[in-house]
């Protein structure tokens, strides 16, 4: 029988047993601590980071990697590369992290919505029905159904409380049915005519959003969001996979820590508008495909490797109850269409709000992020595409990027009199940069002549071409051999360093590629593309100029560029409340045309080409 130890989280004032042997982070994760593991527990991102305090631990090769010889007297190791031998007294840095912004920029980037008929086929009645007798000897179940039409059915389990249901209101009920299958869902006593609602959720890779409605007027009640506690198994979809395959139980692990934040918001939602759980009868799920898979818990691990092929694509139609979200158990979830294995939902989705697939303009839609995702057309013709560009765009792979938390850098500004400006979630002094703090600072820098076309930090400050006393040349410094530019130099010094700077090239180039096949495909200029839709919460966050000017996109005018927010998750919605948008978004899914970028021979040519920065004016 193996020993076990005691753990203590002095940040928490918490304690776990486990046995001796046990991963630490896996031990940490498994009682409910969120800690962050974007590599999957590889010992390769550096973030699953803790502060040993009591108890001996010798460090590994990956902790050398990360902490300085100062970290690591202090008891600082990364927790995927322990295994516990002893009794243990931790700290837990991330735990004094705030909520992420990006957990909740999507639920704030919110509109009602108008010009859509409420029909989401959950049909309330109150009923006001005659009692049998010696005119009228028709069936209880009967009763009902003539309410509604011969195809109407009652189930089983509604039968079985009918007659009692029925005398004890003297035949006044409120009866729900199910319009898409016919189906009475429920016979109930009170009047709750006009009390129907549904919730929208959008699960992307870093954060869940979650749309509570009322059905019958179309009305956005609530909205919410949560990080995905995904996360801490890997940084992005591939690490995720990754885990599943090797875990045996991986796949259910992500399925159930995904269906925890989905029920924990449909309890937000509840408790907020103080409306019974029973009285959600119908949800719609938008995300990546993968994420889907994961939700549903089918196999997701032919997905990264070629042919790339999904198990389904199709839209889904699943009970509550079986798929596991507290709502009544007679609901409906309700997986809106993907395309393919890297295009899901969430951009079909997309195309629905924008309404790029009925307009006789070129438009452009852009999700920016780890996997960024493009759909190219208009009402006669459509493409699609994604590519992995990485998660620099997230604040991943950046020396001292991180998620959109308080102290994080999230925008910086270079004025002609070359003073720098940033700005800092909550004010708060600066630790590190979210994405939208990496696109402005490179954008930025690029601006000032810092950094050249091909990517290079410039060596020297004569190279500036200012005066030799000059606040921006004072900022080029060389870390360990590496150029790097100072953006913060107070108590928790920020920088940007060279190989920064070149994770944004590879992401960025990777999307400009895309966008750029797509357009020899569809036989379009980049001037002839009417309107450019940045969708996702970070690209509400980004400076157009500066996503110009690094070269996300092609060199097309400023106002042409259009921030849509989320836009998965307003088609989500249009999809629940009513019925013709959930039929136009399956249409939509079977126009678009899919292009595999993978397979494209003229791909890396055009990925090269747009890794180099556009020529900035006066350069």
């Amino acid at each position: 029988m193996s020993n076990k130890y005691k753990v203590e989280v002095t940040n928490d004032d918490g304690s776990i047993t486990v046995e001796e042997g046990t991963n630490l982070l896996e031990a940490l994760q498994d009682a409910g601590y969120e800690l962050p593991s974007l590599c999957g527990g590889m010992g390769l991102c550096g973030k699953c980071q803790v502060r040993v305090r009591e108890g001996t631990l010798s460090s590994t090769e990956s902790d050398r990697e990360f902490f300085s010889e100062e970290e690591l007297e202090n008891g600082m190791r990364l927790s995927c590369r322990i295994e516990v031998e002893g009794d243990l007294t931790i700290d837990v840095p991330s735990l004094a992290q705030g909520k992420s912004e990006e957990a909740t920029a999507k639920s704030d980037l919110d509109e009602q919505i108008v010009g859509v008929e409420p029909d989401s086929g959950i049909e309330r009645t109150l009923l006001e029905l005659d009692g049998p007798g010696r005119e009228d000897q028709r069936a209880d179940s009967t009763r009902i159904t003539d309410e509604f039409g011969d195809e109407c059915t009652v189930p089983l389990d509604v039968l079985e409380y009918l007659p009692e249901r029925l005398r004890e209101n003297d035949f006044s009920v409120t009866v729900t049915v199910d319009r898409p299958e016919n189906r009475v869902l429920s016979v109930e006593s009170s009047d709750k005519q006009y009390q129907t609602y549904g919730m929208t959720f959008d699960i992307g890779t870093t954060t869940v959003a979650a749309y509570g409605l009322d059905l019958e007027t179309g009305r956005t009640l609530d909205v919410n969001s949560r990080e995905n506690p995904q996360g801490k198994f890997g940084a992005d979809v591939v690490s995720r996979i990754k885990y599943v395959r090797e875990n045996e139980d991986g796949l259910e692990r992500l399925r159930d820590e995904i269906l925890r934040a989905i029920n924990e918001l449909v309890t937000d939602f509840v408790e907020d508008q103080d409306i019974a759980r029973e009285d959600i009868y119908r949800t719609t799920f938008v995300g990546n495909t993968i994420m889907l898979h994961l939700l549903t818990g089918v196999e997701p691990t032919y997905l990264d490797q070629a042919p790339y092929i999904p198990v389904f694509t199709d839209a889904q139609r699943l009970d509550a109850e079986e798929l596991g979200i507290n709502i009544n158990p007679k609901g409906k979830v309700v997986l809106l269409p993907s395309l393919a294995g890297y295009v899901g939902a969430d951009v079909m989705a997309g195309i629905l709000q924008t309404g790029m697939h009925r307009s006789e303009e070129l438009s452009l839609l852009v999700d920016i992020g780890t996997n960024g995702e493009m759909v190219l057309g208009n009402k006669d013709k459509l493409y699609a595409a994604s590519t992995a560009a990485g998660p620099a765009f997230e604040g991943a792979n950046i020396e001292q990027g991180m998620t959109a938390r308080a102290g994080a850098i999230s925008h910086v500004s270079i004025s002609d009199e070359d003073q720098l400006q940033i700005e800092v979630i909550q004010d708060k002094e600066p630790i590190g940069l979210c994405g939208s703090g990496i696109v402005d600072t490179v954008g930025e820098l690029l601006k000032a002549g810092l950094i050249k076309e091909k990517g290079n930090i410039i060596t020297e400050k004569s190279e500036l071409n200012r005066p030799t006393i000059n606040p921006l040349g004072n900022r080029l410094i060389d870390i360990d051999g590496e150029k790097a530019f100072w953006l913060h130099v107070d108590n928790n010094p920020v920088f940007v360093t060279q190989e920064d700077v070149r994770e944004v090239q590879l992401a960025k180039g990777a999307i400009k590629a895309g966008i750029d096949i797509m357009l020899g495909e569809f036989g379009a200029e980049p001037e002839d593309i009417d309107k450019v839709y940045l969708a996702g919460a970070f690209g509400n966050y980004l400076r157009k100029e500066n996503i110009m000017r690094i070269g996300v996109l092609p060199q097309i005018d400023l106002d042409k560029i259009v921030s849509v927010g989320n836009a998965a998750g307003q088609g989500g919605k249009l999809a629940l409340i009513n019925r013709g948008k959930m039929e136009e978004v399956k249409q939509i899914a079977r126009d678009v045309e899919y292009i595999e970028l993978s397979f494209r021979k003229d791909f890396t040519n055009k990925f090269m080409s747009a890794m180099a920065f556009p020529k900035v004016d006066g350069s």
